[in-house]
């Protein structure tokens, strides 16, 4: 499914991350993802739920159906579920747990991290944050020197209330907004500060 940013929502969140650079010293990076990992197993899921349904239809319905179109017809109820499935991040999200979902968001967010080179700034004040759209999730993984720097009672709350968002595209630069006040008191902007990391945000539609 592909990922759209209006953009209204592309330059505020853009304002946001140059504002947090100019004003901090963390080096911030923003990424947004359609979807963390597979959902093949969603899909097979709902293929089935479907099959069932397109069975029990076939067994209890008025109409009469030829015995060796059943076969045929419970396969075409699952294909029509799994392709349903496919386009519906709705459906994906009704199919697994709220947990899991954590899970592949945390997971995918920590490649991310390693990827663009985010943990290898000169004073170790990266930070990661990435919405993933099926999720409605929003995981944040900042460096060493961002959390040594920030008190961890603040730090976790404030990522805990981010986290904890049902979270969709229109709300990352409030999201960001909200990040500037704490990483501006801990970690105010130094002059040797220097711009290591790209400031485009990343769309990854797959």
């Amino acid at each position: 499914m592909a990922t759209k940013i209006g953009p209204a929502v592309a330059a505020s969140v853009a304002d946001a991350v140059r504002s947090i650079e100019k004003s901090s010293s963390v080096e911030l990076v923003v990424e947004v993802r359609a979807r963390s990992g597979s959902y093949a197993i969603a899909d097979a899921r709902f293929a089935a739920l479907a099959s069932f349904a397109t069975l029990v239809f076939v067994l209890f319905s008025p109409w009469t159906f030829a015995p060796e179109l059943v076969p045929l017809i419970v396969v075409f109820g699952y294909g029509v579920g799994q392709l349903t499935s496919n386009f519906s991040n709705a459906i994906r999200r009704l199919m697994t747990n709220a947990r899991d979902r954590a899970e592949r968001v945390r997971t995918t967010a920590a490649a991310a991290f390693v990827e663009r080179g985010v943990g290898n700034t000169r004073r170790e004040t990266g930070m990661l944050v990435m919405l993933s759209q099926l999720e409605r999730r929003i995981e944040l993984i900042a460096d060493r020197g961002v959390l040594d720097a920030v008190p961890v009672l603040e730090w976790n709350q404030l990522a805990a209330s981010i986290r904890s968002r049902n979270a969709r595209i229109e709300d990352l630069p409030e999201v960001l907004r909200s990040l500037e006040p704490l990483l501006v008191r801990h970690l105010p902007a130094a002059a040797a500060d220097v711009d290591e990391l790209s400031n485009e945000m990343r769309v990854v539609s797959e």
